[in-house]
């Protein structure tokens, strides 16, 4: 009798945040072995049953060159190495020669400048034929610029992570803000004080994520965000796959072959109140809510590392009507929408629902629950010994 083939080893990294629970989950249901090179303590998919292993590595925001070096010394004979975060990304992009014979699932650095750029999002976004939100250049104490659209608005950073002076890499946010005092104190925390500014649309969370492979759309997945988390300006909550929008599909199509992308994406719009679909992040990695295409049917993980490896994924459509829960998310969103009344909408979002996928939880995987419990307790602590707050009045 011949034994089953065994697992490719590959090798993913990621930070201690839950996409790499589902990316791990999604490679060992594609029949690869994924080690996991972590650069700090703690995180969820340490605890996974699905990965092989890990190999600890030193932090790349301080550390480029330990990082690459401990990377391409970990002894694990792996087929193929995919950075799971931005960071990772930035770090290895041009360092394929350390790592011979290993596929290495990083694009040029010209072509991942491209792709992490936000403000040249916008340009490429409108030769592509999608719309985003009007957007202008704005420095701290130019607050009349960043008032050009009105409040409230959203202050970006140009970059999401940027390398300082020090050769040291820091993330940076959007924020929203709505007043010149609020843009003022968003703008001191991006370097040099300056950023984009864009209106702030109100509507629904909606994205395509998917694989890119030499700049052409190998498959896409349409989401649309029930819940978010922060309410105003955050990520999905609770999420499900909708019918794909062919027009806005197309789109997208045009913008990665513009950009030259090969890996996984998710792009980010806000459906206006008006129906119009305004384009404003694209994710060149491993996003939040990778859990949801996986549980719709396209292992977008699986079918990058069969990409990279020369193999030919098995790509099948995916399932409208999946839904996807971030449990402790989901949790504090709905807190606030009873706190601000809305308890008929927000009890009728406690109420199970089928074929719904947890961004942590899993019965064939439970122990990244563990990381939850852990991580709620400590803010439970932290609460206890904090001294009460004392209110302020004018």
């Amino acid at each position: 009798m011949t034994s089953p083939p065994k697992p490719t080893p590959v090798l993913l990294i990621q930070d201690g945040l839950y996409g790499a629970i589902a990316a791990v989950r999604a490679l060992r249901a594609a029949g690869y072995a994924p080690w996991l090179a972590v650069d700090k303590p703690g995180g969820y998919a340490r605890r996974s049953w699905a990965k092989a292993g890990i190999v600890p590595v030193p932090d790349p925001r301080f550390d480029l060159g330990g990082f690459v070096c401990g990377l391409a010394n970990a002894g694990i004979p792996v087929a193929t190495v995919l950075p799971g975060g931005e960071p990772y990304l930035l770090a290895l992009a041009g360092h394929e020669d350390d790592f011979p014979g290993i596929a290495l699932g990083v694009p040029s650095r010209e072509i991942l400048e491209r792709a992490t750029d936000k403000e040249l999002l916008a340009k490429l976004a409108g030769t592509a034929g999608l719309r985003t939100p009007p957007t202008a250049k704005v420095a701290i104490g130019a607050s009349e610029t960043v008032g050009t659209f009105g409040y409230p608005a959203i202050v970006k950073p140009r970059r999401s992570w940027i390398r300082s002076a020090d050769g040291t890499l820091s993330p940076y946010s959007a924020h929203y803000v709505s007043d010149p005092r609020q843009a003022d104190a968003a703008l001191k925390g991006l370097p040099d004080g300056e950023g984009l500014v864009q209106p702030y649309i109100p509507g629904q969370l909606v994205s395509i994520a998917g694989v890119s492979w030499k700049g052409e759309l190998q498959c896409a997945m349409h989401q649309a965000s029930i819940r978010i988390w922060p309410l105003r300006a955050g990520i999905s909550a609770y999420a499900e796959t909708i019918p794909a929008n062919a027009e806005l599909e197309e789109g997208v199509s045009r913008l990665l072959r513009a950009i030259g992308w090969s890996g996984l994406f998710q792009a980010q719009f806000i459906r206006s109140l008006g129906g119009k679909h305004y384009l404003i992040d694209l994710n060149p990695r491993v996003y939040g809510s990778l859990a949801l295409a996986v549980a719709a049917g396209l292992n977008l993980p699986g079918i990058w590392a069969d990409l990279l490896l020369g193999r030919h994924p098995d790509i099948q459509g995916y399932r409208v009507g999946t839904r996807f829960r971030h449990e402790e998310n989901d949790a504090r969103a709905l807190a606030r929408m009873l706190m601000d009344g809305d308890a008929r909408l927000a009890l009728q979002g406690l109420v199970p629902r089928r074929n719904t996928t947890h961004a942590i939880f899993s019965l064939r995987d439970p122990m990244p629950l563990l990381t939850s419990v852990t991580r709620l307790a400590r803010r439970l602590r932290r609460k206890r010994v904090s001294p009460p707050r004392q209110s302020w009045h004018p």
